[in-house]
């Protein structure tokens, strides 16, 4: 358990930073003149706890098979996208046409960012697993008398 808070508190952070990337760039391609408050430095860690919630949610201590693990991450990641548009989105009464290209790319972005946060979580552990080995390694070397 303390491992999957760990792991789900290093995807918050990388989640805020790739939102606070995604805000810029679709800010500057779909409403490029638009400016905002101080209060706009607050929405990436908001958009950060929406999107660490499922994975605390669908926490599970019993070891999963690779297709258990791949229908969760996507079921984890439509979640995530449904709870980001209907927060960003869920105060109109009616969703207008002219929302739907902002629609779109939210949602988009939101599936590159869980990709990428899940990348960049696998490229750590990997990290942190070769480090475990050479470690281990020297151990046994040094055990063994060599």
């Amino acid at each position: 358990m303390k491992e999957h808070l760990r792991a789900q508190l290093a995807g918050f952070f990388i989640s805020v930073t790739l939102i606070n990337v995604a805000m810029f760039v679709l800010g500057n391609i779909l409403q490029p003149d638009l400016r905002f408050g101080y209060e706009a430095f607050a929405y990436p860690l908001i958009y950060g706890v929406i999107g660490s919630l499922p994975g605390l949610v669908m926490f599970s201590k019993k070891e999963l098979t690779m297709k258990q693990t791949i229908i969760r991450e996507i079921i984890q990641m439509l979640l995530i996208v449904i709870l980001i548009i209907t927060f960003m989105f869920g105060r109109f009464k009616s969703i207008e046409y002219e929302m739907i290209p902002q629609i779109i790319a939210v949602a988009v972005s939101v599936m590159i960012i869980y990709v990428l946060v899940n990348v960049f979580g696998w490229l750590i552990d990997l990290k942190t697993a070769n480090k475990m080995t050479e470690e281990l390694k020297k151990y046994q070397a040094k055990a063994s008398g060599k």
